[in-house]
């Protein structure tokens, strides 16, 4: 009964790595080579962008494939000052824009918006 159940948790990790998301994602190929971007570079990108917005502290980014789609969840600190409707209407048109134009991809999902924390606005002189 033990190796029943020790080849079922098996077989289950084998299943689960074979369809685990690759880490990166081809953007272009052609006879003459391959564009690649790794999952964590690409988040850093959308991160990067959602940092340059004035109200927004910080952020995380996860992006998914759901069949042919890439959902973005972005995870956001924000200043107490931050326009949240503007942010969102911001954010969500520049990251499709850098789907689009910077990686070529153009099923783009659904980008979701999460405030998980308020932070101090910074002491300026």
């Amino acid at each position: 009964m033990q190796i029943l159940a020790l080849w079922g948790l098996l077989a289950l990790l084998v299943v689960l790595i074979v369809l685990r998301d690759p880490q990166t994602l081809i953007l272009a190929k052609d006879e003459k080579g391959r564009l690649e971007i790794s999952r964590s570079a690409l988040h850093r990108v959308i991160e990067a962008c959602c940092e340059q917005v004035r109200g927004i502290a910080s952020a995380r980014a996860q992006v998914t494939r759901k069949g042919r789609l890439f959902h973005t969840e972005l995870r956001l600190k924000i200043r107490p000052n931050a326009k949240l409707d503007a942010i969102q209407g911001y954010l969500t048109q520049e990251i499709t824009e850098i789907y689009h134009q910077n990686l070529g991809l153009k099923d783009v999902g659904a980008i979701e918006i999460k405030i998980v924390g308020v932070v101090p606005n910074e002491n300026t002189f």
